[in-house]
């Protein structure tokens, strides 16, 4: 079956291929990714080769001089070359110390300011993208990639410097080193580099493989979590407490196994590569000490050789503990680059031009339209809204009723016919421009926790405090606000929960109104609501529809009683059409539909008033 050309593929780790090893091309994909992100600090960059630099250079001499200090200072009592050697290695160990923290300052900024780029760059891609999108793609999975991705590439990139090329560069000045003292000690000594590098490799193998199988449990475990948040509601009222702390342990032991593989495995590559060092130190220092008690390299030679080959052989384990860390790193990186490699759908044409003032009518020309997946279809639309009338929109769930509004605010296309503003179809213009021209009150208003004047103002940034209020005295919410003992500053909690469900809506209201728009859309925006708020606030929505266009979607008959047309959907088709009376007389789907819901509300009133009885 083929794809609409609105579907994304939603993003989902458990898809990709499992690496086995940070290969060539993730090394490649890593370089590629962060390429970017690096350009604008090429001077910086500079800065800090400059002083990586600088410090090894002043590491490198220090051997040189502790052999010359021993040959010559101590053992053949020279007391000038003692001295000249120590004064050395007193201005030196400042000198690189000094070094050393710039550049630790230097790095540290470097790859904080690199972070943040890489964090605002995902957080600026998921705001361009397409309704499809949230609607495909987990939200666990979009969070795991600021919560886990991120955290583990932050990671590899603060120990980037200390943990990978610092050690790089000490095995390289310290191999060199080794062989200027002697060629002998020097080969046998190279032997630690199969030792620390081939060994370990078969654990960094399965490190990186469990690395990446855990980045994807945490990617569900982060799915479960916002899943259950979000269903509170429902879980305490069926009482399903026990079920969800039972299903998170099931994703949690899951976890768990997966974490201990990994931290065991990343272990193992640790401790093999000491084990090879040990093995190799035990065969240098032996060998180096029958020489020296040979004469046949000096005191100060073995000595020096051998502080030397620790610090490389320990600088060369360093590399290989960042394995681990580098290999989460690659697993997170091909994860965001999924993610950014995602393209919004619904983008504008090249040639978009700005919306028209909305001045006569909105026209659904023959629309038809169908999810990607699904055998529901909505075909046939041909609906006219002129400007200043009041259209409702009602059927049963899932007639096409939702789809209809996704239509008109242009979160989808159609895939037949064509939605027009003033005969301009919408697909020709800016979404930006398209938009600035409406506002929706949802079913469940979306409140910030921030002050009910924000909230208000987040529609139209550049309302004064007289725009707030105006607002808000159409919506009706202004007298209730004005009594609060912080007024407009008051903060409504997350997501609103300090105010009750009708002065949310209200609240919701205000802010669509406050940037004046030339359709105000309505969706489900009463159905929420117990009987009596939603008649106060269907009395607003009727006085505020006298001024402007509305659209209104809702199974809530009532709220479209005085529509100028209803248009009623049923299985994606236009059944009905007419104002309230009209339908009525037509004893059809509406009939139906406002006898059922009258007589739910006759039987809902007389409890009530039993209860009161009583």
């Amino acid at each position: 079956m083929s794809q609409d050309k609105n579907y994304v593929e939603p993003v989902d780790e458990d898809d990709e291929e499992e690496e086995e090893d940070v290969s060539a091309d993730d090394l490649r994909l890593m370089a590629r990714f962060l390429a970017p992100f690096a350009a604008p600090y090429k001077t910086t960059i500079a800065i800090l080769v400059v002083l990586i630099l600088t410090e090894a250079a002043l590491n490198f001499s220090f051997p040189l001089v502790t052999q010359y200090l021993i040959d010559e200072g101590l053992i053949k009592k020279e007391w000038r070359a003692l001295l000249n050697s120590l004064m050395f290695m007193g201005i030196a160990a400042i000198a690189v110390s000094g070094v050393a923290l710039l550049a630790d300052f230097v790095y540290t900024r470097l790859f904080a300011d690199i972070t943040r780029d890489i964090r605002q760059r995902l957080f600026d891609h998921v705001q361009s993208m397409s309704m499809p999108f949230f609607h495909t793609t987990p939200t666990g999975t979009v969070l795991s990639r600021f919560s886990g991705d991120l955290v583990a590439l932050e990671a590899a990139l603060v120990a980037f410097v200390p943990g990978f090329v610092m050690p790089f560069m000490e095995v390289i000045y310290a191999t060199i080193l080794m062989f200027m003292f002697d060629i002998w000690l020097g080969l046998i000594a190279s032997l630690v580099f199969p030792m620390i590098l081939w060994w370990p490799r078969i654990f960094a193998r399965k490190a990186f493989l469990f690395a990446y199988e855990k980045r994807q449990t945490e990617g569900r475990l982060m799915t479960a979590v916002q899943e259950n948040v979000s269903a509170q509601p429902v879980i305490k009222a069926f009482g399903m407490v026990g079920r969800a702390r039972l299903a998170f342990a099931g994703i949690n032991g899951v976890w768990v196994g997966v974490a201990r593989r990994t931290n065991f495995s990343s272990a193992l590559v640790e401790r093999t590569a000491q084990t090879g060092l040990y093995v190799i130190h035990i065969a240098v220092f032996a060998l180096g000490a029958y020489w020296a008690f040979t004469d046949r390299i000096t005191v100060g030679t073995i000595i020096a050789f051998e502080g030397v080959f620790l610090s490389m052989g320990y600088a060369l384990t360093n590399v290989t503990q960042y394995v681990p860390t580098l290999a989460q790193a690659a697993g997170s990186i091909r994860h965001l680059d999924d993610l950014l490699a995602v393209k919004p759908t619904m983008v504008d044409a090249p040639d978009a031009g700005t919306l028209a003032p909305f001045e006569r009518e909105i026209v659904f020309d023959n629309v038809a339209f169908s999810y990607p997946g699904s055998s529901f279809r909505t075909e046939q639309l041909a609906v006219t809204v002129p400007k200043g009338s009041f259209l409702g929109i009602v059927g049963p769930s899932g007639s096409g009723k939702s789809t209809f509004l996704n239509l008109l605010m242009r979160f989808y296309d159609p895939v037949e016919g064509r939605v027009t503003i003033d005969g301009t179809d919408i697909r020709t213009v800016t979404q930006a421009s398209l938009r600035a021209q409406m506002a929706v009150v949802f079913q469940e208003s979306f409140l910030f926790n921030t002050s009910i004047a924000e909230n208000i103002r987040m529609a139209y940034p550049d309302a004064t405090m007289e725009d707030i209020i105006a607002a808000a005295k159409q919506a009706e919410v202004h007298d209730f606000i004005a009594a609060l003992p912080q007024g407009y500053d008051t903060t409504v909690g997350e997501r609103g929960g300090q105010l009750s469900g009708g002065q949310r809506q209200r609240v919701a209201i205000a802010r669509a109104l406050v940037r004046n728009p030339a359709v105000l859309i309505l969706d489900e925006a009463t159905s929420a609501l117990d009987a009596e708020t939603e008649s106060k606030l269907n009395e607003t929505l009727r006085r505020i529809a006298e001024t402007r266009t509305v659209v209104s979607v809702t199974h809530r008959l009532g709220s479209v009683v005085t529509a100028d047309r209803i248009i009623v959907l049923d299985h994606g088709h236009i059944a009905e059409t007419g104002t309230h009376d009209e339908l009525l007389r037509a004893g059809g789907l509406y009939a139906t539909m406002w006898s059922r819901q009258q007589s739910a509300r006759k039987a809902v009133a007389a409890v009530e008033d039993d209860e009161d009885d009583e």
